[in-house]
């Protein structure tokens, strides 16, 4: 965090937000500082996001995807607490805390040369290391309970949460990414739940093959031979018992795929997924 003249008391002032990662380069300067009518073409007199976040406070995210020469920019702003727009020739004095955020480690980033040594240590002023959701698993169940009301809104549906076999697997799985993938499974989900909870029918596809196939009868992989050696991954394993359980069903249902999605208590959609994926040929 870096507030260029002071952290004075900033309530009610502007909070200025951007993703760093979403601009293309060739209008990053002019949206980051401002333009004059002339400076390029199509160019207005726009103020800049420094401009805007004026007495408040300015959010970059993803910083290490702005482009170096900018840094520099950015950093010498920092130092003089001005800003000039792209085409002029007057600088304007600025008080904004700046408050920025990186999706990777902030040292790798320097050595790999995404962001610069100087700026990183100018702001570097209070540093916050957010925990990967994988690490506190106990936030899970209220992002959980975040995002459902805010799509029930969104979708107008009445989903009051998810079944207790979820849960365990969101408790289960190592969230690569993070939050946000917490947040589009559960919008993934909630469109095609129908019903008050969200079930593991629901799940996108790639994430229902995290599941552990559970054993409903001790006959069903009996004869399956867990040895000492553990010669056969688990993966494999899993593989197999889920192929053999499709085909079961289908032997059941009589090759109707309908009735066999609804023994395995999947969607068809997803059922055909497990066809082509274990190149399954039934009639």
């Amino acid at each position: 965090v870096q507030s260029i003249h002071n952290y004075s008391n900033r309530r009610n002032k502007p909070f200025v937000a951007q993703n760093c990662a979403a601009l293309p380069e060739n209008l990053f300067e002019s949206i980051l500082f401002g333009s004059v009518k002339g400076a390029y073409t199509g160019a207005i007199d726009k103020p800049g996001l420094f401009e805007e976040a004026h007495g408040g406070t300015l959010f970059l995210d993803e910083i290490n995807s702005m482009p170096l020469n900018l840094q520099a920019k950015l950093l010498r702003v920092i130092q003089d607490g001005k800003v000039r727009r792209l085409g002029d020739n007057i600088d304007k004095k600025v008080d904004v805390r700046i408050i920025t955020a990186m999706n990777v480690d902030p040292h790798r980033a320097i050595e790999n040369n995404r962001i610069r040594e100087d700026l990183f240590y100018r702001l570097n002023v209070v540093n916050i290391r957010l925990l990967p959701l994988r690490e506190r698993k106990e936030d899970i169940m209220l992002y959980v309970k975040h995002f459902i009301d805010n799509y029930n809104q969104i979708l107008n549906k009445k989903i009051s949460g998810i079944s207790k076999e979820v849960g365990e697997l969101f408790l289960e799985y190592h969230w690569p990414g993070n939050v946000r993938e917490l947040k589009h499974v559960i919008e993934s989900s909630m469109n095609f739940a129908t019903k008050e909870e969200i079930k593991l029918m629901h799940l996108p596809v790639y994430l229902s093959d995290n599941i552990n196939i559970k054993k409903k009868d001790n006959d069903e992989t009996s004869h399956i031979n867990y040895n000492a050696e553990y010669s056969t991954s688990l993966d494999d394993i899993i593989e197999k018992i889920e192929k053999e359980l499709i085909i079961k069903a289908l032997k059941k249902s009589g090759g109707n795929i309908s009735k066999a999605a609804n023994i395995l208590k999947i969607t068809r959609q997803r059922l055909h997924y497990k066809l082509d994926k274990y190149n399954i040929k039934f009639s």
